[in-house]
């Protein structure tokens, strides 16, 4: 099938009759109807006559019954496969074409949206999974982020034939946050001046075949202002945008061509326009304190304090992370871990930015009866399975701009040796250039395309090494390396570190301080036919993104 003519179906406000599709299938979809569904979250996958089904939710924050909905849905539609992203959203696949309109209606009918959680739309908001509760966040950001997903989704119809290509924006104050700042269109920093609540505002990050990092566009929003700031970064982006040529569509390219400070101005003039017109007020919101950490890490867990059980501001009160290896679940697991919630928690799960679970206000005394109950379906708290911190996006077995496996990558190094040595290190596998996964952020990326090692052409991945975003920095292809190898690369990777690292010194760090060429020397060294250095020498373009 032709790819879709998107400047062509915008302009015509994407129609598509999706109630059709229950009683004919999807055979008589055209490419542009086809872009038109994933406005509404409706991804075709690779098959013929299956779609992925993309739930927002916003800020990641999930009530256990909606929870519940979703693992009953997933069951009857999806195959009882249930994908957690790296943007706190839940996909089912698999879901039959005649199944779509009745899938949509009844995750409505259980508050939850699908509306634009794919195409050029405003995507799912993100806000800090501790926000409000852990130390290094200074206020709860997690009504501010609800509102402006509520006042921009509103639009949805107006802006998802207008915006020039999707915006991402994430809210939170911890230093992870100001990471995810970096990378997304718009990202909301938590800080309090003078006693005050607001945001830094930063805007034009994108990872994918162009990375570009954030620049600021102001020091501080205060909260009365975050949905004008939201309003006037779309007016800026549809005002100047690339609207007719998709694969330059997104925000950065408009920061590129105007400069930051060109950018900057046109935003404060759309700010102060935006601030003139009616706002609700925002949620009320107490700014918190340092609280008294004596009386909070006095209180101990069965097993301690970990990067898997934290510390809340409320003394005896613990967040715990459930891993759940590459963001992949079934409706039993989710039914178990919504049961926890209620029993242990305050009846919510926090779906992580690294395709995990977490469950926020427990008392300390409950964490090893849930650390119990999630052990013999193979699940621990993050850190305490002894495996890599791999995420990965769901590749070519569904995506149809997938060009590697990434799933299968992603369980391979699950058990590599010299990742189970150092279970800090991140390592995020996309399953082609567009980085779903992140991989120009993770220690160690790979990036899915096809490789020329040894003579033959294959499936393999770009290798990307020297991410630090708090430098700032991204990774860089260092080599290539076939699927089969990339669990002995990847070791050969960690090996070297670890004989070079200075202290703690970060992978990253290492990388920059020896040099990529030296590593990409190694990588030959040790690898042999199996390593090819620096980036494919002809790589075919990949496609432009609208997922």
């Amino acid at each position: 099938m032709a790819p879709p003519d998107i400047p062509a179906a915008k302009r015509a406000g994407l129609p598509v009759d999706i109630e059709r599709l229950a009683t004919e299938g999807d055979g008589w979809l055209t490419p542009e109807e086809r872009y038109a569904l994933k406005t509404y979250g409706v991804c075709a996958q690779e098959q013929e006559h299956v779609f992925m089904v993309r739930v927002r939710v916003p800020g990641g924050v999930l009530p256990t019954e909606q929870a519940r909905a979703v693992a009953r849905l997933g069951r009857r539609d999806g195959s009882d496969w249930l994908h957690l992203t790296t943007r706190q959203n839940l996909e089912l696949h698999w879901v039959e074409d005649v199944r779509v309109p009745r899938l949509l209606a009844d995750l409505q009918r259980a508050g939850l949206s699908t509306r634009s959680a794919c195409g050029h739309t405003m995507r799912n908001v993100m806000s800090s999974e501790d926000a409000g509760v852990a130390l290094d966040e200074p206020f709860d950001c997690l009504p501010d982020a609800r509102a402006v997903s509520d006042a921009l989704l509103a639009r949805s119809a107006e802006l998802n034939s207008s915006m020039p290509s999707r915006i991402n924006i994430a809210f939170g104050g911890s230093p992870r946050c100001r990471e995810d700042a970096l990378i997304n269109d718009a990202g909301f920093v938590s800080v309090v001046i003078d006693g005050e609540a607001g945001y830094e505002l930063w805007a034009g990050g994108s990872l994918g075949k162009a990375p570009s990092l954030s620049v600021q566009l102001s020091p501080f929003v205060r909260r009365a202002d975050v949905l004008a700031a939201a309003e006037a970064l779309v007016d800026v982006f549809v005002a100047h945008g690339s609207f007719d040529t998709p694969a330059k569509g997104r925000m950065k390219f408009v920061v590129s061509a105007l400069g930051p400070a060109v950018f900057r101005a046109a935003w404060d003039q759309a700010f102060a326009a935006a601030r003139a017109r009616p706002h609700p007020e925002p949620v009320a919101v107490g700014v918190l304190g340092a609280g008294d950490r004596v009386a909070i890490l006095e209180r101990i867990p069965t097993g301690g304090w970990s990067v898997g059980v934290r510390p809340q501001r409320t003394p005896g009160l613990a967040s715990v992370t459930i891993d759940i290896p590459l963001g992949d679940t079934n409706a039993s697991e989710l039914n178990l871990i919504a049961d926890l919630a209620d029993r242990y928690g305050d009846g919510h799960l926090v779906l992580g930015r690294d395709q995990d679970v977490i469950l926020r206000n427990v008392a300390v005394e409950a964490v090893e009866a849930i650390r119990a109950a999630i052990a013999p379906r193979g699940l621990t708290f993050l850190g305490e399975g002894h495996a890599a911190r791999v995420r990965a996006c769901t590749g070519s077995a569904v995506c149809a701009l997938g060009v590697s496996a990434a799933p299968d990558a992603g369980r391979s190094l699950l058990s590599s040796a010299g990742l189970a040595r150092n279970t800090s290190l991140r390592v995020h596998v996309s399953g082609c250039p567009n980085s779903c996964a992140q991989h120009q952020a993770g220690d160690v990326g790979l990036a899915g395309t096809k490789v020329r090692i040894g003579g033959r052409v294959r499936t393999g991945y770009h290798v990307f090494l020297g991410a630090a975003l708090d430098e700032p920095r991204v990774g860089e292809v260092v080599g290539r390396v076939a699927d089969e190898d990339v669990v002995a690369a990847t070791d050969a990777i960690v090996g070297l570190w670890e004989a070079l690292r200075r202290g703690h010194e970060r992978l990253g760090d290492t990388v920059a301080r020896i040099g990529h060429d030296a590593f990409a020397a190694h990588l030959e060294a040790v690898m042999a036919d199996r390593w090819a250095s620096g980036p494919e020498p002809d790589a075919v373009p990949a496609p432009a993104f609208t997922p």
